[in-house]
């Protein structure tokens, strides 16, 4: 059995040998990095992207940075592997597992009551969810990251033909 470390490195390597890959990641790194930034400027009402872009520190765009590389690696890593199985059996479980984690980066990069409340109120959750997560938020972003981590390292397995299931 390989070490997950190296096994990690061998499933993220291993689709940056096209530089059609890397091409992609930088692409879909700016995609969500984008997406990441607007979607509280259109889910609040009188926000402007200048208005945003004043509002996050630093640190928030560390966070956006972190969440926008793992996202783009995950998807340039199932891209890949659809290409070379082109079988969508075996594939979906860590897609949807993926997608999950993905929804879950974009509900973690909202910082603040007013762009968090109209994101959760799509989906139904109230103002108390929406207080809740605001004074954990941080540790949500841990938590996250670890999620889109373990995606990733899921994907790898997959890549790396260790496991046919993740």
């Amino acid at each position: 059995m390989k070490q997950p470390l190296y096994t990690l490195w061998l499933g993220i390597h291993e689709p940056f040998k096209n530089k059609n890959y890397a091409f992609l990641f930088i692409i879909s790194f700016f995609v969500f990095f984008a997406l990441f930034i607007l979607i509280p400027v259109w889910t609040v009402a009188g926000n402007t992207l200048a208005t945003q872009l004043d509002i996050f520190t630093a640190r928030d765009y560390v966070v956006l940075i972190l969440l926008s590389s793992l996202s783009s690696l995950f998807i340039i890593m199932q891209v890949y592997i659809m290409r070379q199985k082109r079988k969508i059996g075996g594939v979906s479980t860590a897609t949807a597992g993926g997608l999950g984690a993905l929804f879950a980066g974009i509900a973690g990069t909202a910082f603040c009551a007013s762009c968090l409340a109209p994101l959760f109120a799509i989906f139904g959750i109230g103002f108390g969810g929406v207080i809740f997560v605001l004074e954990y938020r941080f540790y949500f972003v841990a938590g996250i990251t670890l999620l889109m981590l373990i995606a990733i390292y899921l994907t790898a397995r997959k890549i790396n033909k260790i496991c046919t299931s993740c």
